[in-house]
């Protein structure tokens, strides 16, 4: 059975304000972010089993050239994966997850 894949309102803020911080250093790097994301999250969907735990509920995937990481939660037995933050490695993502 595959993957369903929701992404949370504070997941998809993350993204677009990343997008939007690149793309403001240099046009088109915000879209290459979005591609290494999207990237990221197809892997997610088809393996979320290949990313370790970081704590009882939540795993993380990093993100490739860009220095972010994807949390999420994968509900093996409803085949569902929740991506509940999407934050760069200078931020806190204890306090971001624990909003939910």
């Amino acid at each position: 059975m595959a993957n369903t894949l929701s992404i949370t309102k504070s997941a998809e803020h993350d993204v677009m304000e990343a997008f939007n911080w690149y793309e403001e250093r240099s046009a088109g790097l915000g879209y290459e972010f979005l591609r290494c994301v999207e990237a990221r999250l197809n892997l997610i969907a088809r393996a979320p089993q290949l990313f370790r735990k970081r704590g009882p509920l939540h795993r993380m995937a990093r993100t490739e050239r860009f220095p972010y990481a994807i949390y999420f939660v994968w509900e093996e037995s409803e085949a569902h994966i929740a991506i509940r933050r999407i934050l760069h490695f200078s931020q806190n993502s204890a306090p971001a997850l624990a909003k939910r």
